[in-house]
């Protein structure tokens, strides 16, 4: 017998000991052709054959009993792999290997379908370059976001149990959709995602989506923030790219007033621009004063250019169809930060953002502060102002000295027109007592006058006191309502409104077969026809109770609010001068 050294003798063992288990993947290549199962249970009990007991010690892929359990986290050589997974993720750097096992990924109950094409593709021998049967490879290109989250999901392909949160819900999708993993995706996307997603999560899902070009989430989160625009905390979204906010504020869904908008605007560009700064420091390494957490925050974004504000960008985000007027606590800031996108503030037209920030600039608020700050710089700073050139605030002191006359003449007119209110009030006051006192002397006192009163509505001479008239008005008035009868009982007040002598007439009319209602109407002097200022609300029967409560205003007419707040019978005549079913108390 042949005696070899030491050395020697362990070689030929370790030799062996590889044969051995090149065989046994075989072996274990036939086993895993007839499972079929519902999940990974049956596939990690296998059993090796009894070759495999010398192996017992040091075998990680396996127990102590002798079942396998496949992981791909391990040697590829001790856990048998027999498919390499090169992920690229488009950087450049070459592709990433995952040493995985085609009997988890082709057979078990979270299989992927475009790993089972490809290998089917692979066995007929379209696109193998391979010359063993049993090694297979395949590659696939996935976004860099993409590319993080494949050791997550390939241990949720190898069974174990998969956490599902807003930062990994895109991805997870996104390569559930790419594996054809239908189960996963199904999960994702109508089972975590619909009650996930809403105004505090919306911005992440946005941005992520964005990544990975998931444009159908994306979209479904920028409409979740437009709806709620009002109610968005700006901050959340500091990290959209200018093309992200050019999308939410032109989302057709965006519910902002205008003033509302340019204020959360102007918040979302000086975080960009922060932010910006921040990207820029990090490419020309001025690193000087930074502490390390702050040098690896802003080395973690890196600057491309969709995150480069454009004036393109600019000028959609601040369009005068989204924000026709600017807030005057940030016209300034505007007016400033325009200059770095001269092709925009240099358009002209009453649209252009420069003329909307003069505009607002004329306004109250900001004539008062910049007054005050030319009055006392010290006690009042205004550093916005002091930092612009000399051509900006000659145009800013002129716009202010505009919108003061402006302020001035409106202030007169609105003087002029108080006036006139008040002196029609007092002239109808007049004309009321002298109606109410020439009513009361003429009738006696078995005859008392039957009379409303209205308070509080809009129209000032409306208020005070109606006295009855039979038969005042049309059969038919112009609102297209028919009077209860010919017999009606009206009430009128002469007034003055707008200058002009009137009458205020209140009458019911009938509404539908079985219910009435009063209406609050004004007649001129030379006409028949009624105008319809208020109405009651409906009331059941033909009785012709006047309700006290719940008026409206007809329509949508200007400068008449608000509708009456009482109106309500004061005396009431006796039964026999009067229709019965007309006489009833409120």
């Amino acid at each position: 017998m042949l005696n070899l050294p030491t050395a020697v003798e362990e070689i030929t063992e370790e030799t062996k000991r590889a044969f051995k288990a090149f065989d046994l993947q075989k072996k274990l290549e036939q086993a895993k052709l007839a499972v079929s199962c519902s999940d990974l249970s049956a596939i990690q009990a296998i059993q090796l054959p009894s070759e495999c007991t010398d192996f017992k010690e040091g075998c990680k892929g396996r127990d102590m009993e002798g079942a396998v359990t496949l992981d791909w986290r391990v040697d590829p050589f001790a856990s048998m792999s027999d498919l390499t997974l090169l992920v690229y993720d488009g950087s450049g750097s070459g592709g990433v290997p995952y040493y995985v096992h085609t009997l988890p990924l082709v057979h078990g109950g979270r299989k992927s379908g475009f790993v089972a094409e490809q290998m089917k593709i692979q066995q007929s021998g379209k696109l193998s370059h391979n010359t063993h049967a049993g090694d297979y490879k395949i590659e696939i290109y996935v976004p860099p976001l993409a590319a993080k989250h494949i050791p997550e999901f390939l241990d949720y392909v190898y069974g174990r149990e998969l956490k599902i949160t807003t930062s990994n819900a895109p991805p997870l999708r996104y390569l559930a959709n790419r594996f054809d993993l239908r189960d996963l995706y199904k999960d994702i996307s109508t089972k975590f995602i619909p009650v996930d997603l809403e105004i505090g999560t919306a911005p992440m899902y946005c941005t992520l989506a964005d990544q990975l070009k998931d444009f159908e989430l994306r979209d479904r989160a920028i409409k979740v923030m437009a709806e709620r625009m009002d109610k968005l905390n700006i901050n959340s979204v500091k990290n959209l790219s200018p093309r992200l906010m050019r999308s939410l504020v032109q989302c057709e869904k965006l519910e902002c007033s205008s003033e509302e908008l340019s204020e959360k605007v102007a918040i979302w560009l000086r975080l960009h621009r922060e932010l910006e700064q921040a990207r820029d420091e990090a490419l020309i390494g001025d690193y000087n004063g930074m502490d390390e957490s702050r040098n690896a925050s802003a080395s973690s974004v890196r600057k491309d250019d969709n995150e480069t504000m454009t004036d393109e960008d600019f000028y959609w985000i601040t369009h005068v169809q989204f924000m026709p007027k600017i807030a005057p606590s940030e016209a300034l800031f505007y007016f400033k930060f325009g200059s770095q996108y001269p092709q925009v503030m240099n358009e002209v037209g009453s649209g252009s953002l420069k003329s909307r920030c003069l505009a607002a600039f004329s306004g109250k608020w900001a004539v008062d502060k910049l007054a005050a700050h030319v009055e006392n710089k010290d006690a009042k700073p205004f550093d916005l102002y002091e930092n612009l050139d000399l051509e900006s605030k000659v145009e800013l002191l002129e716009a202010s000295m505009v919108g003061a006359k402006k302020m001035l003449t409106e202030k007169d007119e609105a003087s002029k027109q108080q006036d006139a209110k008040d002196k029609d009030a007092k002239r109808s006051d007049e004309i009321m007592y002298k109606t109410n006192y020439e009513s009361s002397s003429s009738s006696s006192p078995a005859d008392k006058i039957m009379k409303v009163v209205v308070m509080g509505c809009g129209v000032q001479p409306a208020n005070g006191i109606y006295i009855y008239k039979e038969s005042g008005i049309d059969e038919r008035t112009s609102s297209g309502s028919n009077l209860i009868n010919n017999n009606t009982i009206v009430y009128e007040k002469e007034a003055i409104w707008n200058q002009k002598r009137v009458t205020f007439v209140l009458y019911p009319t009938t509404a539908g077969q079985y219910y009435s209602q009063h209406k609050l109407a004004v007649r001129q002097s030379n006409s028949q026809q009624t105008k319809t200022l208020y109405n009651s609300p409906t009331v059941m029967g033909l009785s012709g109770v006047i309700p006290e409560l719940a008026w409206e205003v007809e329509g949508e007419m200007e400068g008449i609010h608000p509708p009456p707040q009482f109106v309500g019978k004061i005396e009431q005549p006796p039964a026999k001068s009067w229709n019965k079913s007309l006489t009833h108390s409120v």
